[in-house]
């Protein structure tokens, strides 16, 4: 199989991992074959303070050395953190590949002595990076070594984006099930409000609200009142299902990403939050027609539509962030306003008005 149809087989199989276990691993297992490495790896490292990295997939390497790279080596593997501190550059142990040598040993990876390693990394994030390593237990030449490299560099563009890919799969698979309802759009961010992770179709489409404000990497709501809310939210590792609408086209879900069990197991953003956008489901026809027809306020029209859903006070109360004793106000103003004499006659009349 020659340099080109190599590529092209991995390019393969990584337009189809992104959901896909089996498939990662068939490309570990695909570059062992065509790059003829003893065994290679994909590890997520964090790489603030006490750095750390875990096997995300791998070929050939024992649970045993993974365990022990897990909890002890991996704070010496040099190599794997220059790597990850230069993403998107093919290196050889300590130096780059392009000014590749022989011999170059690097006693933190000792695994059957496979001591000849060649990496690249991917940025996730300012604080997480995923590597790639290839090790052998010795190099035949530079003709081989030219190989390697040219078919790393080759594959690092199709492996960036079915990471990236992977990343909004293992999110999208699970954030509506979670919510109940379609989203319109979502960002991860951490308790200060910067971005660790956004989907550049989502991100379009979030900053067009009225109520948000996204500069770079950062996030914040217009109104300084929400904006105060969502951080104590935050602090507090609090999860909101719904925080009320303040530009009267959107709301807003905060969920912490550990409360999503089995989301992720890439581990970037386990201390982040998910703020997940939807349309405001009170902004239809029959909203309009209340105010329009019967004049009610916006407040008594949304009253108005949660009780033709359920009429139960506490329900519509909680769905509304609103006090019990303002809800049955607003429905007191409703039925007067609709000329109606009890709830029954309301609920007639609102589901004839929903039907036109």
């Amino acid at each position: 199989m020659d340099q080109i149809s190599d590529g092209a087989y991995l390019h393969a199989i990584l337009a189809n991992a992104p959901g896909h276990p089996q498939l990662w691993n068939r490309f570990l297992a695909a570059l062992i074959k065509q790059l003829a490495c003893d065994s290679c790896a994909l590890l997520i490292n964090n790489l603030l303070g006490n750095s750390s990295s875990r096997f995300l997939y791998c070929a050939n390497i024992p649970i045993k050395y993974r365990e022990q790279y897990e909890n002890q080596l991996n704070k010496l593997d040099h190599f794997n953190r220059l790597i990850c501190r230069n993403p998107l550059r093919v290196f050889y142990n300590q130096t780059p590949a392009e000014t590749y040598q022989e011999n170059v040993n690097d006693p933190a990876f000792s695994c059957d002595g496979q001591n000849h390693r060649f990496g690249v990394a991917i940025p996730c994030n300012q604080n997480h990076a995923l590597s790639l390593l290839l090790n052998y237990r010795s190099i035949t030449g530079h003709q081989q070594c030219q190989r390697i490299i040219a078919t790393l560099k080759n594959t690092l563009p199709a492996l960036e984006e079915a990471i990236h890919k992977d990343h909004r799969h293992k999110i999208n698979s699970q954030l509506r099930h979670h919510l109940g309802t379609p989203f319109d759009g979502y960002v991860i961010v951490d308790k200060n409000l910067n971005i660790l992770f956004s989907d550049p179709v989502y991100t379009a489409i979030i900053s067009q609200f009225d109520c948000v404000n996204i500069t770079e990497n950062r996030f914040g709501l217009t109104s300084p009142i929400m904006d105060q809310r969502l951080r104590a939210l935050m602090q507090n590792k609090q999860e909101a299902a719904s925080i009320h609408n303040q530009c009267h086209s959107c709301r807003l879900a905060l969920i912490p990403i550990n409360r999503l069990k089995n989301l992720y197991q890439w581990e970037c953003f386990q201390e982040g939050f998910i703020i997940a956008f939807t349309h405001d489901g009170e902004k239809d026809p029959t909203l309009a027609r209340l105010m329009d027809i019967y004049r009610l306020s916006r407040c008594e029209a949304i009253c108005a539509l949660h009780f033709m859903k359920t009429p139960a006070i506490a329900d519509i109360a909680a769905s509304t962030y609103r006090s019990q004793e303002t809800v049955r106000n607003h429905l007191k103003h409703v039925m007067r306003k609709m000329h109606v004499h009890s709830q029954a006659e309301l609920m007639k009349t609102l589901i004839s008005l929903a039907i036109l």
